[in-house]
Order: structure tokens, then sequence, then C-alpha cells
């Protein structure tokens, strides 16, 4: 699941944010950067995911932690 989770993350964002340690805001992640990857992030899924995900998470790296562990306790696919 995480390496899906990757895929989207590297399609709607760039590869830039593909490192897990790299920081969504140093790399120019914004508001509605973050809203369409929580987009293909549903659709991959067929869950919905509470943006603050990667708004809290120190780095990406993180943050598909996170994501997967919210797609599995949601039931998502």
């Amino acid at each position: 699941m995480r390496e899906r989770i990757w895929t989207v993350v590297g399609r709607v964002c760039g590869p830039d944010f593909t490192e897990p340690t790299a920081n969504f805001y140093e790399l120019g992640g914004d508001s509605l950067l973050a809203g369409e990857l929580m987009t293909g992030l549903r659709t991959e899924f067929g869950v919905e995911l509470p943006m603050t995900l990667v708004f809290e998470a120190p780095d990406m790296g993180a943050f598909v932690d996170d994501a997967a562990g919210e797609v599995t306790q949601r039931g998502g696919s």
C-alpha cells in the first residue's frame, strides 16, 4: 500500500516529493497541492483522508506512513 501512496505522491506532487525526508512546505507545497494530493489518494483508494495528514507530517515519509494507516483504518482498497 505504501508503494501505491508513493506513486500517487510522485504523480501529483512531482518526483522531489517522493524522498522520505522531503518536506512538503520546503518544496513549495501549499493547500492547493495538498487538496490535489488528497483527491488523488481518494481516487486511488476509495476513501476520504483528512488534509491535516499532509499539513502535520514532519516529512513525506511520515505522511505516507500516516496515510497508509488511515487508508487501512477506513477500509480503503
